[in-house]
């Protein structure tokens, strides 16, 4: 199980290291940069251009570039050969590189450290994606197990149409919807925000919380209702689950002794899925109910064209992506008996 586990990790820190490869080719690719507010300036010289090259350490190779990006501006020792004026002219924009959580000073927000801006961004961003996976399991569990007990029922075709209809609208024009008809005619959700200011109470938090999430939830509740039926059909009809009838146990203990119990594994893998979907979901929920997470975040950055802070979003998200497959491919292994006999084979 530890070498299993060691592997994993090893794979998980490639695939990062990979997503900060990707995101600083993004970033040489992409129009503009961080000097591109010269270009409206008549009054801006060749010298204005060339020192903030220098300070934004553009004038070096693009390989160096990577390489101070990620591991900081002292990474070849006693070498000043390789270093610009930008470190030794200006020690308090020295990096000390990602892997130390140094992604550089943003240009939108008053030069404040990027990883400082985000951290104030992860609590709101976090909140609304726990909040709507509690909320898709709560929902989507029951409806999966009731509609694959009475299949071929009311209920069942009730459920499965339902659940295709309200998939075929784009969630966050839902959430639209709903905010405009219960908020705005209606006044029983606020419109904007993660609290009321002067307020910032649990129940005003929960308050601003409960829309937000049930929408972010729309889509965590229609997969898990779908996966479980379909994997409890399944279930249902093994040997094993008419043999346990046999005995005489109760149906209820058939259902959550052998047949609930075999059909969570692949609700288990969807987890990471469905968690990571709320994350990048969080762009779209975000900027509808006007929330102040990373995903807001992420959009203010992008048309402010702020490289440090929309490249520290994109390794952090790459990140927590990764960790999140990680911890389910562990979990798993806990769950089936069969990873783990497959582990140490």
């Amino acid at each position: 199980m530890t070498r299993y586990i060691v592997r994993r990790a090893i794979q998980s820190f490639f695939l990062v290291w990979l997503a900060t490869l990707i995101a600083f080719t993004v970033y040489q690719l992409a129009p503009g940069g961080p000097i591109q507010f010269l270009d409206d300036d008549p009054t801006s010289t060749s010298a204005d251009f060339n020192r903030l090259n220098r300070i934004y350490g553009l004038d070096r190779p693009v390989p160096v570039q990577y390489i101070t990006w990620l591991a900081g501006e002292d990474w070849p020792p006693a070498n000043e050969t390789w270093r610009s004026g930008r470190c030794l002219n200006n020690p308090d924009r020295c990096g000390r590189g990602i892997i130390r959580l140094d992604f550089g000073r943003s240009f939108f927000f008053k030069g404040q450290p990027a990883i400082d801006v985000i951290l104030e961004r992860v609590p709101a961003t976090f909140t609304l994606a726990f909040a709507s996976l509690i909320l898709s399991v709560l929902g989507g569990v029951p409806l999966g197990v009731y509609a694959a007990l009475h299949r071929g029922k009311f209920a069942d075709h009730f459920i499965r149409v339902s659940t295709v209809l309200v998939n075929t609208v784009p969630h966050w024009w839902l959430g639209l919807l709903l905010l405009i008809f219960l908020g705005g005619y209606l006044g029983l959700v606020p419109l904007s925000g993660m609290y009321t200011v002067g307020d910032g109470s649990l129940l005003d938090r929960l308050h601003h919380l409960i829309l937000p999430a049930t929408v972010g939830a729309i889509g965590g509740w229609i997969g898990f209702s779908r996966i479980l039926r379909f994997e409890m059909l399944e279930v249902l009809n093994q040997d094993y689950v008419r043999t346990a009838r046999a005995k005489g146990l109760t149906e209820r203990l058939v259902v959550w002794r052998h047949v609930l119990r075999n059909a969570i594994m692949p609700f288990v893998t969807g987890l990471s899925g469905i968690f990571l979907l709320a994350l990048s979901g969080s762009v779209l929920f975000e900027t509808v109910f006007s929330w102040p997470g990373m995903g807001r975040l992420f959009i203010t950055a992008v048309n402010a064209r702020d490289f440090p802070v929309m490249m520290a979003l994109f390794v952090i998200g790459s990140f927590l992506g990764v960790l999140g497959v990680l911890m389910v491919d562990i979990l798993y292994s806990f769950v089936d008996p069969r990873v783990k006999y497959d582990i140490v084979k």
